[in-house]
């Protein structure tokens, strides 16, 4: 049977809670994942992802033909750089309107008190926890320590016969 450690990712990208979620995104989508573990003093004290990111911006795409940037191209732009600021600030909604939410630490959008496990957790028991939980990475830790990330994408390859 295997296990995380198997399939896991042990080169992983993790961003610290006092980060600008504008500098993370950056590294997110540099690196082409769509999450990280948020580490201090060596300890997974949280997970960010682009659904954190897109919570803080707000972002309800309800029409299928509206194009909207990645969360990552959107958090980079300061909404200044929008046309319609002359607009809004005429109309007195520019104070709260023009927020640069680039600037927003990661601790405010991150995922708290995350769902970690450990290396020799079976596979199909990591699937479970990703089933019940619905997250679609878990940090990899070992005694208190992170030691690799166990994505969606792992544990399919895992189950199907591949890494």
């Amino acid at each position: 049977m295997k296990t995380v450690e198997d399939v896991m990712t042990e080169d992983v990208l993790t961003c610290a809670s006092d980060e600008e979620v504008s500098v993370v995104a950056r590294r997110l989508r540099e690196k082409d994942v769509s999450g990280a573990p948020v580490v201090e003093d060596g300890r997974v004290v949280g997970v960010v992802s682009e659904a954190d990111l897109l919570d803080l911006l707000d972002t309800k795409q309800e029409d299928a033909n509206i194009w909207l940037p990645s969360p990552f191209e959107a958090i980079e732009l300061p909404l200044r750089a929008f046309p319609w600021r002359d607009w809004a600030e005429k109309h007195g909604l520019l104070e709260e309107t023009l927020q640069d939410v680039g600037a927003t630490p990661v601790r405010k959008v991150m995922s708290k008190k995350p769902r970690t496990v450990p290396p020799s957790m079976p596979l199909d028991e990591a699937a479970g926890v990703m089933v019940r939980t619905g997250y679609n990475r878990l940090p990899v830790v070992r005694d208190d320590e992170l030691v690799g990330i166990v994505t969606r994408g792992d544990v399919l390859d895992g189950m199907s016969g591949g890494s």
